[in-house]
């Protein structure tokens, strides 16, 4: 048996995590629920995530900052702890490499909560050009469709 054995079981679990923005609406439920997807498997307090966001049943892609949850609170307290990476696959028919192919982002939180808000990365007009984020919604910097994908993954401590 590998040393590991003892320390429980690493069992992927699926979850659905809150998918959301203002104005935003979807239909999608159940199988269709746009973070259906998405799974997580968790040892003691170490937690590693996957979230994929399918926009296929989207009805109205709203104004504001686009956001998912994490399964578990974080134990880090300080503001915006933790980042985690993401990117959205804008037109599933390109290369990923290609300009509206895909947007590379970031998630971040506030101290105790679920809630990950998605941001975008981009060079300052500043010389040096340092990296830095902006909030990702419908049109900034790039239009999302119903053929659309954002994945977000990570691993932190959690709370509990």
């Amino acid at each position: 048996m590998p040393y590991w054995a003892n320390y429980g079981a690493f069992t992927p679990t699926r979850y659905q995590p809150t998918f959301s923005a203002t104005g935003m609406t979807f239909t999608g439920t159940g199988t269709t629920y746009p973070t259906y997807e998405s799974w997580y498997v968790k040892s003691g307090n170490l937690c590693s995530f996957s979230i994929k966001v399918r926009m296929a049943t989207v009805t109205n892609f709203g104004t504001g900052q686009y956001k998912v949850e994490l399964p578990f609170v974080p134990k880090n307290n300080d503001a915006e702890g933790n980042h985690f990476p993401a990117w959205a696959w804008v037109d599933p028919s390109q290369s990923p490499d290609e300009l509206n192919g895909h947007v590379v982002m970031v998630a971040d939180h506030l101290p105790n909560t679920l809630t990950l808000d998605l941001h975008w990365t981009q060079a300052t007009t500043a010389n040096p050009k340092p990296v830095i984020e902006k909030l990702f919604s419908q049109g900034n910097p790039v239009t999302l469709t119903t053929a659309s994908f954002i994945y977000v993954n990570g691993t932190y401590i959690t709370a509990a």
